[in-house]
């Protein structure tokens, strides 16, 4: 998943439960210890938050009932 100018990588679903995430920038390449589990799911709360967001957004302009960027 590309998060601005980084690359989060999730550890495989299928691999060890030591595995962990990895993040890249650069060309350098971390593994996530302690973090890998709550940026995994910030991110998946933010993909599911932005296709909520788009879906009631599409809605409002065909309902002809939305409020006006200003």
């Amino acid at each position: 998943m590309v998060v601005g100018r980084y690359i989060f990588t999730p550890a495989a679903a299928y691999s060890s439960p030591d595995a962990r995430g990895t993040l890249h920038v650069d060309g350098a390449k971390v593994e996530l210890r302690v973090t890998e589990p709550l940026l995994s799911d910030l991110l998946t709360l933010l993909d599911t938050t932005q296709e909520e967001l788009s879906l009631r957004w599409n809605s409002q302009g065909r309902s002809g009932c939305h409020a006006s960027r200003t």
